[in-house]
């Protein structure tokens, strides 16, 4: 046994019930690939606090409130693609968690959330802190477990490892996303060096075979289906569309795999700013960015129709895109790493599980039209032309602008997270293609603007410096995750777009209803982002022309958490997106 395993089985043997079972507990799960534990004050879930903390081989990191650490779990899984444990105490804490365990559900993102509770006999009779837990999260977990009371015996010991095990699992592999086991504790909770020994050295000797056994979670993948490949190959006039994709196997793999697919078929690649290719636009010839503006201009959709589409992942944000496809009378191939219905269209399709580069290698070359490849690069070589001209020349405080320059001017491989509503669609329709590679993240799963800045750290957390692209309300709507910025190790620059509102109702028919509008959807806050920042002791800056914002993004810092406000105009942006994506 190496020394840390003398030193586990040496503290099992100094330890009372529920701290044995803990660290065993944690143990397990950093064999099992674990590297992050977020975990919220309380006093029922002490034993899994304390056992986490003193685990070297975890990070744990401790987070006020439950909703934020949720999301800055959240974030971390997403950049890491690796199961990270929520923990909490009894009562309501678990419930703050439901927004992030919702996002992690329909995002496909590996949690683990562990909630402190009550013994059987303290439930359901009035006692403090206590509710429901069971099934607290419904359907949008992957599977529940109501934990066993601790137990320090070679058989339950077992019994924790191989749950632990199938939790990871379950969590990770098939169709990843957010599991819930519910840990009930008796007192005493905390350690005392005074507790009597619970574990004998016959038992000892079991619980080291238990614990030095191998721990792993593996599954096979799917196959694909070798018909559906040989019908998506029988066209020559096909697309193919890429939403948001977060590889687990790696940007460049993912790229590589959907440019020798569009080389062998021929087919145009229709890629949203959520997935990696706009990253690496040097290995793919038959990019396409600017569909949007591309849709918008109704003399050159007809010879744009394909007889096929290829849909990797879930669906681009574009309105446009959606209603084009909506209306062709083309066949569809839904391809996505985990099973999972990703057309809200309901179109005639055929769901294809697996990945991408597993269709790519059992595809051969093809015979295609050069025209057909030709007439989508034109287009979008017109179209990109023209709104680079526009942009360029833009000099008013213009919010799309923002996701061009960022585009154009990060370092190499910055980490970016983009907030939803305008922030996520100013990318779309603007972020250049380019060789810059910078994932981009973003949580589009329940497409909500909950835990934006919270799952902005979590990305952040342990990774080079990192920028978030927001608007003020979704922002301020997460402003209590500054609370946890001392403990990101890392760098994170938050652009704020602060056009005192919600931006994205301006383009809604609702704009032009006035009251309520302005109180009841654009609900203007009046917050000063600087005192805001200060009182966190966060770093903050406003920025008054795109020079000064230019040279700001090009360095970022090493560490800690910046604010770079511009203020907006609504009605200025509102009118400027109008002119570019509609010059006609």
């Amino acid at each position: 046994m190496e020394n840390t395993d003398h030193e586990i089985f040496d503290s099992l043997a100094r330890s009372n019930v529920n701290s044995a079972w803990a660290a065993v507990c944690m143990e397990v799960l950093s064999r099992l690939g674990v590297e992050h534990v977020v975990i919220s004050p309380g006093s029922r879930s002490t034993p899994l606090t304390v056992a986490a903390a003193r685990n070297p081989k975890l990070d744990a990191i401790p987070i006020l409130d439950e909703r934020s650490a949720g999301f800055y779990a959240l974030g971390l899984a997403k950049r890491s693609h690796k199961p990270v444990v929520l923990v909490c105490t009894s009562g309501t804490a678990a419930a703050n968690y439901f927004p992030a365990v919702i996002e992690a559900s329909m995002s496909g993102t590996p949690l683990l959330v562990f909630s402190a509770d009550r013994p059987p006999e303290l439930r359901d009779c009035s006692s403090g802190q206590t509710i429901d837990q069971f099934k607290l999260f419904g359907a949008y977990v992957r599977s529940f477990h109501e934990m066993a009371l601790p137990e320090v015996s070679a058989e339950m010991l077992a019994y924790l490892r191989q749950r632990l095990v199938h939790a990871v699992d379950q969590a990770t592999h098939h169709n990843p996303g957010p599991v819930h086991l519910n840990f009930p504790f008796r007192d005493p909770l905390a350690p005392s060096p005074a507790d009597e020994p619970v574990v004998g050295k016959d038992v000892l000797e079991d619980a080291s075979t238990v614990l030095t056994r191998i721990c792993e979670s593996v599954s096979l993948e799917n196959a694909l289906d070798t018909v559906a490949g040989e019908r998506l190959a029988s066209h020559t006039h096909g697309l193919i569309v890429v939403g948001d994709v977060n590889p687990k196997g790696g940007n460049e793999p993912f790229t590589d795999a959907v440019a020798m697919l569009s080389q062998k078929l021929g087919w145009p690649v229709l890629a949203d700013v959520l997935n990696p290719l706009r990253g690496h636009a040097g290995e793919m010839p038959a990019l396409v960015c600017n569909y949007d503006a591309i849709l918008r201009d109704a003399s050159s959709v007809d010879e744009l129709s394909p007889t096929a589409v290829l849909q990797i992942g879930p669906l681009p944000t574009s309105k446009v895109l959606r209603q084009w496809l909506s209306r062709l009378d083309a066949v569809g191939f839904l391809l996505a790493e985990f099973p999972a219905n990703t057309d809200p269209l309901h179109r005639v399709a055929v769901p294809m599980t697996g990945e991408v580069h597993r269709l790519a290698e059992h595809l051969s070359h093809q015979r295609s039209d050069p025209d057909w490849t030709l007439a989508w690069s034109t287009r979008e070589i017109q179209v990109r032309k023209r709104i680079e001209t526009a942009l360029k020349a833009e000099q008013s405080s213009f919010e799309g602008k923002a996701a061009w320059l960022l585009s154009g001017h990060l370092p190499v491989g910055t980490p970016v997270f983009l907030a939803g509503s305008m922030s996520v669609r100013y990318a779309e329709w603007f972020w250049a293609a380019g060789n810059r590679a910078c994932p981009v993240l973003a949580n589009r799963g329940a497409n909500g603007i909950d835990g934006t800045l919270g799952t902005a750290m979590g990305m952040a957390h342990g990774n080079r410096p990192s920028i978030l692209l927001t608007g003020d309300l979704a922002f301020l709507h997460d402003s209590n995750a500054l609370l946890a910025a001392s403990r990101m190790q890392g760098s994170l620059t938050v652009v704020c777009l602060n056009n005192n509102g919600g931006g994205i109702f301006e383009l809604l028919p609702v704009a032009s209803l006035e009251p309520p509008f302005e109180a009841f959807f654009a609900t203007p806050q009046e917050v000063d982002l600087a005192k805001l920042a200060d009182a966190h002791g966060v770093a903050y800056q406003c920025i008054d022309d795109w020079d000064t914002f230019v040279r700001l993004i090009n360095h970022l810092p090493a560490r800690g958490l910046r604010v770079l406000e511009l203020k907006t105009d609504r009605k200025v942006s509102r009118t400027a997106l109008k002119q570019i994506l509609n010059p006609n």
